[in-house]
């Protein structure tokens, strides 16, 4: 009986393994490439995770904004998870290269020709791994990260999408649809999941595991809100956790890894919150009234890309005008009518005198509903509208004569009230000396 030939389907077969177990092999020169431009990728996108915070802080509604650090925390953490793997991976991989490095000198240890005494080497080697098997170890550790790191990118992509959208079409339609009905898919969502977890609980307890009716639900609702939560990629990402999940008992070190990426991913974000404005979602700020905050100052603050406080120039007013800048939100818009009203076209002017008078009309309903006093006196400011010099951020900016200011401390209070949802105040101390300024 002749043997196959080389285009039989054995052959095929035969070639498809060599050429995968081929690429196995050879893998970890791209894994390490990619680490290390993963690395510098993921850190930047810290920044990013910022820049998303900020701009939520400006468009959404108050509140909303218990959804928007939902979204920016998440992926404040996704981000760090990401980046402690890529992280760990390139020391693991690098470990790795050291001991098939190490390997190919030495292929194993040696007692006879050890630098110590035999009884002594002979102990340690008893406690001690084979090269061997230290080095499939680390190559499986290191082989996982990259499935497990690119499954929750897509998992928070995806979410943060979904959640971006929902918002979206949440306030399009508020002004026509009842909130409650609009906040209805999302509740479903929540109770599937509440409903998921609960059968996760139960249904993994051992005198249920063969209890085919709760495992048939809980299949169901784990496929159902896998559905809803990873969205078209619920197969891929399924396959990812099921791999996991059903070679846990053979390879518990492996999901003991996983589990550290997230430990360490908690504690990068407990680090990198602190550096963006994530917290003022949910709580913002209450100012002391006698401390000097740097984003009061603008000759402290140079670099400040967004701004949440009012600003004047300096903490020490030698003999000048004080500049006082406001920062006017977007989401400010959603409050203006309560205090203001509507502004109604005027059918009898055109529409270059229509667009002045509205401008006019706004301007006016920024200086209603900030105010402004010094050292407990009212001011009346004529506010101009201005977009920051650093930060660009769309504000107002009043003049305040130096001949109200006092010699030594002063301070300037500022309040914003949006309606009957929030308001936020701010004292803002300096020190004036009138007789400093350069002739």
């Amino acid at each position: 009986m002749s043997l196959p030939s080389e285009s039989t389907p054995v052959a095929e077969t035969k070639k498809n393994i060599t050429w995968l177990q081929r690429l196995k092999e050879e893998s970890w020169e791209a894994e390490l490439l990619v680490s290390a431009i993963a690395i510098f990728g993921t850190f930047q996108l810290f920044g990013f995770i910022e820049w998303v915070t900020n701009k939520l802080i400006d468009l959404l509604p108050i509140e909303q904004h218990a959804f928007g650090y939902i979204i920016t925390i998440i992926g404040l953490l996704a981000i760090s998870v990401l980046v402690s793997m890529f992280v760990i991976h390139f020391i693991l991989r690098a470990y790795w290269i050291g001991l098939v490095g190490l390997n190919s000198v030495f292929p194993d240890y040696s007692v006879e020709d050890s630098a110590y005494s035999k009884v002594y080497t002979e102990m340690f080697l008893a406690i001690l791994p084979k090269q061997e098997e230290t080095i499939q170890k680390v190559d499986e550790l290191c082989s996982v990260i990259f499935s497990v790191a690119f499954t929750i990118l897509l998992i928070y992509s995806y979410m943060s999408l979904f959640l971006s959208v929902y918002m979206l079409i949440y306030n399009l339609l508020l002004d026509y649809v009842p909130s409650y009905i609009l906040l209805i898919p999302l509740f479903l969502i929540l109770g599937l999941i509440v409903i998921q977890t609960i059968f996760g609980i139960v249904g993994n307890l051992k005198k249920f595991k063969s209890n085919v009716g709760i495992q048939t639900w809980m299949f169901k609702t784990v496929r159902l809100a896998s559905m809803v939560t990873y969205g078209p990629l619920y197969r891929n990402l399924l396959q990812v956790t099921m791999v996991f999940g059903t070679n846990f008992k053979k390879k518990k070190s492996l999901v003991y890894l996983v589990l550290m990426f997230f430990v360490s991913g908690m504690f990068l974000t407990f680090v990198k919150v602190t550096d963006t404005n994530i917290f003022h979602l949910i709580f913002p700020k209450d100012h002391d009234v006698e401390f000097m905050y740097l984003s009061y100052y603008s000759d402290q603050n140079s670099d400040e890309s967004f701004l949440l406080t009012p600003q004047i120039q300096s903490d020490i007013i030698e003999g000048e005008t004080v500049r006082l800048f406001i920062p006017v939100f977007h989401h400010e818009r959603n409050y203006q009518g309560t205090t203001c009203g509507e502004y109604q076209n005027d059918d009898s002017l055109s529409n270059k005198e229509n667009r002045t008078k509205s401008r006019r009309f706004y301007l006016d309903c920024y200086e209603k509903y900030h105010k402004v006093a010094l050292n407990g006196a009212p001011l009346n400011i004529d506010f101009l509208k201005k977009d920051h010099a650093v930060s660009e951020q769309f504000g107002i900016i009043g003049f305040i004569d130096k001949e109200l200011f006092k010699k030594g401390n002063n301070t300037l209070e500022v309040t914003k009230k949006l309606g009957d949802v929030k308001e936020f105040s701010w004292s803002i101390p300096f020190n004036y000396q009138p007789n400093t300024q350069l002739k």
